[in-house]
């Protein structure tokens, strides 16, 4: 399945089914909208598990759809918080073109957001939003996006071997936790695999497991249940006894649910990441192996 972004409409619609059930009809009227376009849009929403359908004419939100409404930034763009002086500073140090530095700029703000990501789940986050003239996610990444994200204060890259970059102040999702009032100051994709992630109902070292699992994904753009088992689960076995364990309680289960993943071939078991992007078609590799 493929990651969308959401929009006002898409969050007036989710809202609309927070207070009751409805069918396109009703949904239209409460939104002031196209049916035909609702119509169309609510299966994409669907898809992403935002919504469900509860009968032929009627939708419902699903759980998901409940956090990703509780936790949408309120208000417009010019609302939001604005990037710290000292970054912007070292961002237009770069000397880009405009639209490779607002992809960097966009990548700081989804680390500032979450706090820690893995190269993969920045990839996913904003690659699709903000291609700025690469073909690949992977051009992406190395050519443009990695040493320079690593340049910026306050941006902890992960160590040779790793995946995972930290930000080292507190991340706006704590802050918003706190208050409610802070908003990421870049236009996340709500629906990228990280919310996904973070919505799984795992504990902690299972939630580690699994965006391993993912991040691999993104950087071989396809792989078998065995291969991710050989060579993920020896540094995240989550407490399973053994590979099997990890990927059928844990890993397995769970990725069908990640927007952009796969399964292509169920005699294999192998699975696969695309993404979805407004611009040049996709690469599946996202990252190296270094994050």
């Amino acid at each position: 399945m493929a990651s969308i972004t959401l929009g006002d409409r898409d969050r007036e619609l989710l809202s609309l089914l927070r207070e009751g059930d409805a069918d396109v009809s009703s949904l239209a009227e409460g939104v002031d909208g196209d049916e035909a376009a609702i119509h169309e849009r609510l299966p994409k929403l669907a898809d992403n598990g935002l919504v469900h359908r509860v009968n032929d004419e009627v939708w419902a939100i699903t759980d998901s759809g409940e956090r990703t409404i509780a936790s949408s930034p309120e208000g417009t763009m010019d609302e939001r918080i604005d990037t710290p002086d000292a970054i912007e500073e070292q961002i237009e140090s770069f000397d880009l073109r405009p639209d490779r530095e607002e992809a960097v700029r966009n990548a700081f703000g989804f680390l500032q957001y979450w706090g820690t990501a893995t190269g993969g789940e920045i990839v996913d986050g904003v690659y699709s939003e903000n291609p700025a003239g690469f073909e690949t996610a992977e051009a992406w990444w190395n050519e443009c996006v990695r040493s320079r994200l690593a340049d910026i204060p306050t941006v902890e890259a992960p160590d040779s071997g790793k995946s995972e970059w930290a930000y080292g102040e507190t991340p706006i999702v704590d802050r918003r936790a706190r208050d409610g009032r802070d908003t990421p100051d870049q236009d996340l994709t709500e629906t990228s695999a990280r919310f996904a992630l973070e919505r799984a109902d795992l504990n902690a070292a299972e939630l580690a497991a699994l965006r391993s699992a993912f991040d691999l994904l993104v950087r071989e753009g396809d792989a078998t249940a065995d291969e991710l088992q050989r060579r993920v689960y020896p540094d995240h076995d989550a407490g399973y006894d053994s590979p099997e364990a990890w990927w059928n309680n844990c890993v397995g289960g769970t990725f069908e649910s990640i927007p952009g993943v796969e399964q292509t071939n169920q005699e294999r078991d192998r699975w696969e990441y695309r993404q979805s992007i407004e611009g040049p078609p996709s690469s599946p590799h996202g990252s190296s192996d270094d994050g």
